[in-house]
């Protein structure tokens, strides 16, 4: 695979801007492009060992008054062990340093999951495992096509608002270059 470069070394040398202002312009550029604007909140799917700790997963998020307000949950009509969490305004948010979030969650009922996030439009993958309110094994992929950039990086102010928050999630920008179809 190509080299992987961190969001803020990815804006620096492509734009020469702060990860703040790049993020922002990427995400105008999308929407002028394209004509399509990202939900207002980020859903994310966890995948727990089994359907007891799912629901028990669910049964807090739903019920406890310090998630229900700021989380919406879903079960998945696929898979009794998935849950389908909506509510943040980043992936961040979830998972980060500010508590309550998920990993809080966890903590307290010595729960283990995965996280499973494909963003729409872009393709971008962000997995990882939470094992009892840490967060582990992680890693975000953009991949950012060289023909239309804005394509991949308009989804990153729905990953993270500032560079160590990116790095907290690992987050790797790989260029794909593009090939002729004739």
């Amino acid at each position: 695979m190509n080299k992987g470069y961190s969001v803020k070394d990815f804006a620096m040398n492509l734009k020469g801007n702060d990860v703040t202002s790049f993020i922002n312009n990427q995400s105008h550029r999308f929407t002028e492009r394209f004509g399509l604007s990202f939900s207002d909140t980020v859903q994310v799917t966890l995948r727990f060992e089994d359907a007891h700790d799912a629901q028990d997963f669910y049964n807090e998020l739903r019920y406890n008054q310090t998630y229900a307000l700021d989380y919406t949950v879903t079960t998945s009509r696929l898979n009794a062990c998935e849950l389908i969490v909506d509510g943040a305004e980043t992936l961040y948010d979830y998972f980060g340093s500010r508590e309550p979030n998920l990993l809080t969650v966890s903590r307290d009922l010595k729960l283990n999951f995965e996280i499973i996030y494909n963003q729409e439009y872009t393709g971008i993958e962000f997995t990882g495992m939470v094992h009892r309110g840490e967060l582990l094994s992680r890693q975000c992929v953009v991949e950012v096509a060289s023909v239309i950039p804005e394509l991949s990086l308009g989804g990153l102010s729905k990953i993270a608002r500032e560079a160590s928050e990116f790095d907290d999630l690992l987050t790797r920008c790989y260029i794909v270059k593009g090939t002729p179809l004739l």
